[in-house]
C-alpha cells in the first residue's frame, strides 16, 4: 500500500533580519524674537515621532521629527526661565538583508543622548543621536506531517511543537483630556515652560475582539507664575484613561504585549470663576500598540520506519519561536544624589525626570537578569541672585532579575523599563533623595529547529531480518532512545518495553542493558 502524509499548516512569523542604527540630528534653534536673549541653556530635551516606516527590499525607511525642548536663564528678562521649542525632520534607512517590501516592520527609536552649545546670545545649536532599531518579519505558512496512513505496520515518531502565534497586532490613538483648577496656595499660570508626561499601564484586559487598556498619564508641568516669591512652579497630576484597541481575532487567556508612548501634549491657562488664571486644560495624544498572542501546540511527524517494509524518508527543516512567558515586574530604586562641586548649592527643587536604560542582560536556569542606568535629570534653583536656574545629570545603576520557567543561557530576550512613579525631596545643599519605580516587561524566547517528515515513499524489497539472532543484548549507549534501538533492529519500541517491563521510555539510562527479540510475523 501507498504511504499517504496526513498534512496540516502552521502560520508562523519568522524574523528575517534585526539591525540596529545610529542618526545624529544635528541643528540650530533660535530664540524667538519675543523672547530675551540666552544666557545660560539650562537644558535641552528631545522627543522623537515616527510618522512614517516603509519595508522596502533589504531595508527600512524610516521618517520622523524630534522634537526639541529648549529651557534657557536670561539676564535680560523679567523671569526666572524660558523656553523655545523647535523640531527637527528625519529620514533614515535601517539596512536588514533578505527581507522584501512584503514583509512587516518593527521599529523602536528613541532618543540616545543630545549635545548643545550656545552659539552666541540667540543661538543654539543641538546635536541629538538616536537609535532605531528594525526588525524585518515575514508572514508565512508552513506545511507540516501530523500523521501517517497506509501501512498496516508503520511506526510513526510524533513531537509536540509548542511555538508563540500572532494573533493580531494593531496600532491607535488616544485622547487623554482633562482640566484642572490650580490650589489656592499656587500663583497664576503666566507661561507653560515645560512638560514631562508617561503614560502608565493600570490594568489590560483582553475581550472578544478588543484589548481593554486601562492606563493613567503621569504629568508633570513646570510653569512661570505671576508671583515674585513663587516665579517657578511644579504641578503634578494624574489623569486616568480607557482604551479599546481593535483585534478582530483576540479573545480573554491569550497573552499581550503593550506599548504606549507620549506622542504630543497640548496645554491652555484658563481663567477660574474669579478670573484668575489658574485653570489649566490638557490635552495628550498617547501612541498605543497592542500585540495579542497564543501559545499553539500541534504534534508532527520527525520520523517513521516499518519493520517489514523498507521506507525512503525525507525531511526539512522547520524554524519556531518559542515563547516562554512574559514577566511583568517593578524595581523600586532610593538614592541619594550628589550635587557635582562645579554647581551653586540647592536652593529649592523643581524637577526630576529619570530615563531607564537597560545597558546589559544575562540568561540563567529560568531567570533573567537585567543591568541598566536610570539617567536622572535635576532642575533646580540656587541661593543667589534673582532665583537663578542649574540643572544636572547623574546616573543611576541598577540591577534586577525576572523569575521566567523554561530559561537557559543559550535563549534570548525583549525588554522594555519605563518609569511609572518618581518621587523626589531635598536633603540639604548638596543632597537629593530619590525614589523611583521602574516598572519592567521581560519576554524570553527561544528558537528552535526541528527536522521534520516531508515525503515518505515506499521501496519495493522487503526487510530481511532471518539471519539475525532470536535474541540481542544490547547496551544502551548515551545518544540512544528506544525509538533509535527499534528502527535498528526492525522492531517496535512496545515490543522492546514488553520485553524488558519498561513503563516509561525515559526510565532507560546510558549503560543499562536492555533485550531485543526477534519477532516473526507470518500471514495465513
Amino acid at each position: 500500500m501507498t504511504v499517504e502524509l496526513m498534512k496540516d499548516i502552521l502560520k508562523v512569523d519568522q524574523v528575517i533580519g534585526k539591525n540596529t542604527v545610529q542618526a545624529i540630528i544635528e541643528g540650530d534653534i533660535l530664540a524667538p524674537d519675543a523672547k530675551p536673549d540666552i544666557t545660560r541653556v539650562v537644558g535641552v530635551d528631545g522627543n522623537v515621532q515616527v510618522t512614517k516606516r516603509e519595508t522596502q527590499d533589504n531595508k527600512i525607511v524610516v521618517e520622523g521629527t524630534v522634537q526639541f525642548k529648549v529651557l534657557y536663564a536670561s539676564d535680560k528678562g523679567e523671569e526666572p526661565l524660558y523656553s523655545i521649542d523647535s523640531a527637527t525632520e528625519f529620514k533614515q534607512d535601517i539596512e536588514i538583508e533578505g527581507i522584501t517590501a512584503q514583509m512587516k516592520n518593527e521599529v523602536n527609536v528613541e532618543v540616545e543622548h543630545i549635545d548643545f552649545n550656545l552659539n552666541n546670545d540667540r543661538k543654539i545649536s543641538v546635536k541629538a543621536v538616536i537609535n532605531l532599531e528594525g526588525t524585518g518579519i515575514e508572514e508565512t505558512q508552513v506545511e507540516i506531517t501530523k500523521d501517517l496512513e497506509g501501512l498496516e505496520d508503520i511506526e510513526v515518531l510524533k513531537e509536540t511543537l509548542q511555538y508563540t502565534d500572532i494573533i493580531g497586532t494593531n496600532t491607535s490613538d488616544t485622547l487623554v483630556k482633562d482640566a484642572f483648577e490650580l490650589e489656592e496656595d499656587l500663583p497664576e499660570v503666566k507661561e507653560v515652560l515645560s512638560w514631562h508626561a508617561i503614560p502608565v499601564e493600570k490594568e489590560t484586559k483582553i475581550t472578544d475582539g478588543k484589548v481593554i487598556v486601562g492606563g493613567a498619564l503621569i504629568l508633570e508641568v513646570l510653569y512661570s507664575g505671576d508671583d515674585e516669591e513663587k516665579p517657578l512652579n511644579v504641578i503634578k497630576k494624574e489623569m486616568p484613561f480607557t482604551h479599546f484597541v481593535e483585534i478582530p481575532e483576540a479573545y480573554s487567556d491569550m497573552e499581550y504585549k503593550l506599548k504606549m508612548k507620549m506622542e504630543d501634549l497640548y496645554t491652555d491657562i484658563k481663567e477660574n470663576a474669579d478670573g484668575l488664571h489658574k485653570v489649566l486644560e490638557v490635552e495628550g495624544i498617547v501612541k498605543i500598540e497592542a500585540v495579542v498572542m497564543e501559545t499553539q501546540r500541534r504534534e508532527v511527524v520527525v520520523d517513521a520506519y516499518s519493520p517489514t517494509r523498507p521506507l525512503e524518508v525525507k525531511r526539512s527543516s522547520l524554524e519556531l519561536k518559542e515563547n516562554l512567558g512574559i514577566h511583568r515586574s517593578q524595581v523600586l530604586l532610593r538614592e541619594t544624589l550628589e550635587l557635582p562641586n562645579s554647581l551653586p548649592p540647592m536652593a529649592q527643587i523643581f524637577s526630576v525626570n529619570a530615563k531607564p536604560i537597560v545597558t546589559d542582560y544575562s540568561l540563567m536556569e529560568n531567570k533573567v537578569v537585567l543591568e541598566g542606568v536610570l539617567e536622572t535629570h535635576v532642575i533646580y534653583t540656587a541661593e543667589e541672585g534673582l532665583q537663578p536656574i542649574y540643572s544636572y545629570m547623574q546616573e543611576i545603576p541598577f540591577r534586577h532579575s525576572v523569575d521566567i520557567d523554561g530559561v537557559k543561557g543559550n535563549m534570548e530576550a525583549d525588554i522594555e523599563l519605563l518609569v511609572q512613579e518618581l518621587d523626589y525631596s531635598r536633603i540639604n545643599e548638596e543632597q537629593l533623595e530619590v525614589k523611583i519605580n521602574v516598572g519592567t516587561t521581560c519576554q524570553a524566547y527561544c528558537k528552535k529547529t526541528i527536522e521534520v517528515v516531508s515525503e515518505v515513499e515506499e521501496l519495493a524489497e522487503a526487510v530481511d531480518i532471518t539471519k539475525r539472532p532470536s535474541l540481542t543484548i544490547y547496551f544502551f549507549q548515551e545518544d540512544d532512545s528506544l525509538w533509535k534501538v527499534a528502527k535498528k533492529y526492525n522492531t517496535t519500541l512496545e515490543s522492546i518495553m514488553t520485553a524488558n517491563e519498561i513503563e516509561h521510555p525515559e526510565d532507560v539510562k546510558a549503560g543499562d542493558q536492555i533485550i531485543i527479540e526477534k519477532v516473526h510475523r507470518f500471514k495465513l
